[in-house]
């Protein structure tokens, strides 16, 4: 199991990264979808990695990312 979770860490700093390359490069930018779902991933991940390892900080920060980029994400929709 602990393979498992280890992964989901993994994969959610690649979705971080992927997003902040994306953006810095000019690929996408702070309104598209696929840069708020990408971090929203992201963060998912690493709460699931944080709650198996019970890193409480880990947890919190990235909750409080996805919260976020969900709320950009749901303003960007309203505004489309």
């Amino acid at each position: 199991m602990n393979i498992f979770f280890e992964t989901l860490g993994w994969i959610g700093s690649f979705c971080f990264l992927l997003a902040y390359y994306k953006l810095i490069t000019g690929k996408w930018n702070s309104h598209q979808t696929e840069y708020h779902v990408y971090n929203i991933i992201g963060s998912l991940l690493f709460v699931l990695n944080g709650a198996y390892y019970t890193a409480w900080a880990v947890l919190f920060i990235n909750l409080a990312w996805g919260i976020i980029a969900g709320y950009g994400l749901y303003k960007d929709w309203k505004v489309k």
